[in-house]
């Protein structure tokens, strides 16, 4: 049995000290770390059952209201006028139904790892075009103005390569955020233009903007900044978050800069997609797809 030396003794205490004491560090760094995990866990469920009961509301209240408006339709107990606002608010009713059912499929299909690109032939301009006036009725209805351009649709081939369904869905939610957080009587802006092989989309609004720890918080599933019964603004928290992953899908990314009072602004900045020339897929919208003639559809 070799002796060890006094100096050789302490230092092997020493050593072993040291390593406890890494043990010890490591052990409360993984602790915390469970720790953290855990009350994430515990926040998403908490959001998740306020998105659930939310959503639960917002679905069935809309609905109950089709399903009385169009009880009274069949039984005629409205004249010609009444009938056209009726169908007014039906309409509202509905696209707003089918706008939050699309994003909730959307979101499902997102964390489920689902969500597969479909590349075409997108005619942007149009696409744009198509999306604001769906949301026509809610611009008027908050009296808004809005201000389009896309900057260079004149200088190159009107098509860009994407998948026209996904960017639709992002432009969309862009656009519901700004009338919702539009003034009534303002207005908000969307500006596009392509360079080179990338698509650029600015969308202000000069809504109340929001404060820099917050921005970062807003991309985040189930998050809202105002939330209970001193809620101001609709919505689920879903929206930008959806159009984060859709955006890094497309392999491209969104920013936000806003101040307090000021105003917001998305930046979108997407890369166009491979697609093979000979491919003769085109879109108008995120629904429509036509070939060129001749052609036969290719799947």
């Amino acid at each position: 049995m070799t002796r060890l030396t006094d100096d050789e003794l302490l230092n092997e205490i020493k050593r072993r000290l040291e390593e406890n004491k890494k043990a010890v560090y490591d052990l409360r760094m993984l602790t915390r770390k469970l720790e953290d995990m855990n009350k994430k866990l515990m926040d998403s469920e908490s959001l998740k059952s306020n998105f659930i009961s939310n959503i639960k509301n917002e679905l069935n209240n809309p609905l109950t209201t089709v399903l009385i408006l169009s009880k009274g339709l069949v039984d005629k107990e409205f004249d010609l006028d009444q009938a056209k606002e009726i169908a007014k608010t039906l309409y509202a009713e509905l696209f707003n139904l089918n706008f939050q059912l699309t994003n909730i499929f959307a979101a499902a299909e997102i964390e489920a790892g689902e969500c597969v690109l479909s590349i075409s032939n997108v005619d942007v301009d149009n696409l744009i075009n198509n999306t604001l006036e769906s949301f026509k009725h809610r611009i008027e209805e908050k009296n808004l103005s809005v201000d389009y351009m896309f900057i260079n649709k004149n200088e190159s081939s009107p098509y860009f390569k994407t998948d026209a369904s996904k960017l639709q869905l992002v432009i969309s939610n862009l656009v519901a955020n700004a009338v919702e957080f539009s003034d009534t009587g303002s207005s908000f802006e969307l500006k596009v233009w392509k360079h080179d092989s990338f698509l650029n989309l600015i969308i202000s609004d000069r809504g109340p903007g929001i404060d820099e720890e917050n921005q970062s918080v807003i991309f985040e599933r189930f998050r809202q900044l105002e939330t209970g019964s001193t809620k101001r603004y609709k919505g689920h928290g879903i929206g930008l978050s959806i159009c984060k992953a859709l955006v890094e899908l497309l392999q491209g990314t969104i920013t936000v800069t806003s101040k307090i009072g000021m105003g917001t602004i998305f930046t979108l900045f997407i890369p166009e997609a491979k697609l093979d020339s000979s491919v003769t897929v085109f879109a108008e919208d995120g629904n429509e797809f036509f070939f060129e003639e001749g052609e036969e559809e290719k799947f």
